[in-house]
Order: structure tokens, then C-alpha cells, then sequence
């Protein structure tokens, strides 16, 4: 039988990765959105490259 403790750490900690990498994902895309001019927002400290308006 396994013990039971510890096991609820665990868990949050896989929902905390996941969370984490969806939100890195996210992130990533709204930025290369951003960049290629799809989505009319720009993110200054994250595109210099792109002039605001």
C-alpha cells in the first residue's frame, strides 16, 4: 500500500508545470502575433524592434 503523504504537493506542482508551460506558450504567441502585425497590439519592452503608432 502506498502511503498517502505527500501526494497532494505533488499534484500541485503538476498543475503548477502545466500551468507554467501553457502560460510560456501563450505568452510566446501573443508576442509573435504582436510582431507580425495579425493582432493590433505591440508589447514595447518585449518588440523594439516594432515602432508604436
Amino acid at each position: 500500500m502506498l502511503a498517502k503523504r505527500g501526494q497532494l504537493g505533488f499534484i500541485e506542482f503538476k498543475y503548477f508545470l502545466v500551468g507554467l508551460i501553457i502560460g510560456i506558450v501563450i505568452g510566446l504567441l501573443l508576442i509573435y502575433l504582436g510582431r507580425t502585425g495579425v493582432i493590433p497590439f505591440t508589447i514595447p519592452y518585449a518588440c523594439p524592434a516594432v515602432v508604436a503608432p
